[in-house]
Formats: structure tokens, C-alpha cells, sequence
């Protein structure tokens, strides 16, 4: 009975397999006319007797070729257009096309195993880039944070902070556009949920019906299709604790920003907080690690300063890049140089990072400006300083100026730190540019 559901009416199969197969029976129709042989004689004498009986005169040979011609077109066109209706009923959106789909669930599973690790702005940046090329991804992602819509879940509700594990789920969903919209959305004032984000109370709300945080993010994760997938960088409720140069000792993300003063070291309250074993077997398996980009000591070191996680970083086979920023950031990386990031991150974790990536480009002069205003200026490269320190260098034009805001660019910094794997990277553009001309090529129509 389950196989009878194929025959239901508006399914837009039984009239493609109805032309395949009258095209099958024309074609070896034509090949009994055209051929003259023996062992099939009499099946051919039968037939041209059918046809003369049906229009008056005998068939031609040249007639059993048209016929196997037509007949060859008949099935090729069916069985292409069956096959077409049956992939297009399983898409995961209306307007994609059938080569999008061989295209992600084929070739982007053949990229590399990627484990990016920080927060959700800047790691959202490199995950945009990274989709398009594998989606072999683990985004490891700190869980910190104590201000906003995240800060105000995290002290009613007492789960961790949301907002940086959506920014990258959004990040690394098939369906970018709709989902940033939605999950992105503010309420404004005027309301009780004035300030939080669609997607913070999404996940709020999943955890309370999953029964915990990581079992949220995976349910999300289904929902929205990832290419990858997103890991909370640790389960436990820990506070980031700051101590500073004139040997103060300041108290959460938010507090540590706002103090404007150099911090020396950085550290976790409780310090017992652990990450997730599926952290730490990404990393073992893993071809490419990268740092960042992000706030240096509030999104990127305080998933390395959880002891298990360094240790994995050190035993490593992968390289592991540090994505620097472009711009110094005030409360925390103030007149750092790019060999003062690497040091911070030596002090913290140790010798971890195996190359630095750099922004080659200068920022122009109208945002240059502005962010002078806010006490930010674009980090200076000491090559000299960064080879003492024995990290590699990569250098590229990485700068995208978008409206108000400097940002790497993410298809660039993708390229550039996929290019340096062990075997070339030309193969994952390949598989863009094959996939961009097939994808124009042949769009099927419903």
C-alpha cells in the first residue's frame, strides 16, 4: 500500500514516467524497424503488418531511426524532469536550485574541518566567508557576556547568555537573510520585552523545554539548516574577572569595558569551568583553527584560558591562525600593536598560535576619523616584533567599509586562510565558480 502513494494525483511523477516509458517502447520499436536481423524477424514483421494495417504503407528503415531519435528524446526529457520534481519537493527553500543543493550537501561536505573560536560579532564575520567553502565548521563560542538582552537573560532566567551563540547561528544558516531579520529583532520600548532579541528568547525558551543550553543550540541549529555547526564554548555559569595594571580587579564583560584602564590578565569565576568534550574533539580532528576576529580579552581569550582547552590547542595537529583586528578596541586593546595581541594571547595560553593574519589595507580617512572619536585607531603591524615572536605572518587586503562600521571581509579572509592549508585552496574557488555557473546554467522551473 505505501508503495501505491506514488500514484497519488499531483504528485508531478506518473506524467514523467509515463513519457520515459513510451519513449522506451519507441525506442526499441525503432530499433526492430531499422535492424534486419533474423532473431527478430518475425517480431518485425509483425509490427511493420501493425503499421501498414494503421496508415496504409509499409515503414522504412529511416522510419525505425526517427523513431528511436524521438524515442531517446522522450525518455532523456522525462526521466530528467522526474527527477527533477522529486528534488525539488525535498528543497529546503522554494527558490533554490537543484545544482545549490548538490553543491552544499556534496562538495561544500568534502571542505576542510574548520573550529573557530570567539565571540559572536567577529566570529560571525569569518563564519559568512567559511560556509562557502565547507561546511565541515565548529564554531566554538564564548558564553561570558552579562550585559544587554543576554545579560538580562542570563540573571532572570539564569542560563547562559544567548546573544553571541545567535549571531553565529544566523551566521552559518542557509537562509541568512530571513533568519538574521527575525532572530535579530529588537523589541522596542514601550513593552516588557523592550530591548531583548527574538532569537535570545528563542533560545531561552528552548532550553527550558530541551533542559539545557546545548540541547537548545542543536535544536536551533536543525531548524535553521546549518552549514556546520555552533558549540557554547563551556556549560558552566562562569564570570570573566579582570585584573588591571595598577593592580585593581574588576568583575564582568561589561564592567571590564567600561573600566578604561590596561588590563595585565584575565581569568574565570569559578575557575573549575570546563568545555564541552565536543569542543575538544573538533579541535583533535580539526585541519584549521582560528582565533577570532573579536574583543581580544572578553571573546577570544577567555575560551583559552579554561585549562583543558589549551591544553587541546597545544597538542594540536592543525595551525592555528589569530584573525588580528583591524581597529584597537577602547577598555581593552587601546595603542596595541599586532605583536602586543600575540603577546596577550602567549601570556594567557602560551606558544598556541602557529600565524597571524593582518589587514594590509589602510582604513580610509573619513572612518578613521570617527573611530578616533570613540578612542579606537587601526592596529599597527611590527613585523619585526611579530618574527621574534615566532608566528607567521599573512598579509592581505582584508578591510571592508560598510556604511559606518570597519569589518573583515569575510569571502577574503575565508580564501586567504583556506589558500595556506596543507594542498592547495584554488579547489575550494573552483567549487564556488562551478558551482555559480551550474547554478545559472540550469535553474529548473516548477
Amino acid at each position: 500500500m505505501q508503495r501505491l502513494r506514488w500514484l497519488y494525483p499531483g504528485l508531478k511523477i506518473k506524467r514523467w514516467l509515463l513519457l520515459s516509458f513510451l519513449g522506451m517502447i519507441l525506442v526499441l520499436s525503432g530499433m526492430v524497424l531499422a535492424l534486419n536481423s533474423p532473431k527478430i524477424y518475425e517480431l518485425g514483421l509483425s509490427m511493420r503488418l501493425l503499421i501498414w494495417q494503421a496508415v496504409g504503407h509499409l515503414p522504412s528503415p529511416l522510419t525505425g531511426v526517427l523513431a528511436v531519435v524521438v524515442g531517446l528524446f522522450f525518455a532523456f526529457f522525462g526521466f530528467q524532469r522526474l527527477i527533477i520534481s522529486v528534488i525539488r519537493a525535498v528543497l529546503p527553500r522554494e527558490d533554490q536550485s537543484v545544482m545549490d543543493l548538490l553543491y552544499n550537501r556534496r562538495l561544500l561536505e568534502r571542505g576542510p574541518q574548520v573550529v573557530a573560536i570567539g565571540g559572536g560579532t567577529g566570529l560571525s564575520v569569518l563564519l559568512r566567508g567559511l560556509k562557502r567553502y565547507t561546511s565541515n565548521i565548529t564554531a566554538i563560542v564564548s558564553v561570558f557576556d552579562d550585559g544587554g538582552s543576554s545579560g538580562r537573560l542570563r540573571g532572570e532566567l539564569g542560563i547562559l547568555p544567548p546573544g553571541d551563540v545567535r549571531n553565529c547561528l544566523v551566521a552559518l544558516a542557509q537562509t541568512e537573510t530571513l533568519m538574521e531579520d527575525a532572530l535579530n529583532y529588537r523589541f522596542r520600548q514601550g513593552s516588557a520585552l523592550a530591548g531583548h532579541n527574538l532569537g535570545n528568547l528563542l533560545l531561552a525558551g528552548l532550553t527550558d523545554i530541551t533542559g539545557g543550553f546545548d540541547r537548545a543550540v542543536q535544536e536551533l541549529s536543525r531548524l535553521l539548516a546549518l552549514r556546520g555547526r555552533v558549540l557554547p564554548a563551556t556549560l558552566g555559569n562562569g564570570v570573566l574577572v579582570a585584573e588591571m595594571e595598577d593592580d585593581s580587579v574588576v568583575e564582568g564583560e561589561t564592567n571590564i569595558r567600561k573600566a578604561g584602564r590596561s588590563i595585565r590578565r584575565i581569568r574565570l569565576r569559578p575557575e573549575n569551568c570546563r568545555p564541552l568534550p565536543e569542543c575538544l574533539a573538533a579541535i583533535e580532528k580539526a585541519d584549521l583553527i582560528v582565533l577570532g576576529p573579536g574583543s581580544l580579552y572578553t571573546s577570544i581569550l577567555p575560551n583559552l584560558i579554561m585549562p583543558e582547552m589549551t591544553e587541546a590547542l597545544r597538542k594540536a595537529k592543525a595551525p592555528v591562525y589569530y584573525i588580528c583586528n583591524i581597529m584597537t578596541e577602547p577598555g581593552e586593546t587601546c595603542l596595541y600593536s599586532v605583536a602586543d595581541h600575540l603577546r596577550a594571547i602567549q601570556r594567557h595560553a602560551g606558544p598556541v598560535v602557529d600565524g597571524v593574519v593582518v589587514n594590509s589595507k589602510a582604513v580610509s580617512q573619513r572612518l578613521l576619523q570617527k573611530y578616533r572619536q570613540g578612542g579606537s585607531t587601526q592596529v599597527v603591524l611590527d613585523r619585526s616584533e611579530v618574527a621574534r615572536l615566532k608566528v607567521r605572518l599573512l598579509k592581505a587586503n582584508l578591510l571592508s567599509e560598510e556604511g559606518k562600521v570597519i569589518r573583515h571581509h569575510s569571502n577574503r579572509l575565508a580564501r586567504l586562510l583556506l589558500a595556506h592549508l596543507a594542498g592547495p585552496g584554488d579547489q575550494y574557488r573552483l567549487f564556488e565558480q562551478l558551482g555559480s555557473y551550474f547554478t545559472r546554467l540550469w535553474r529548473p522551473r516548477s
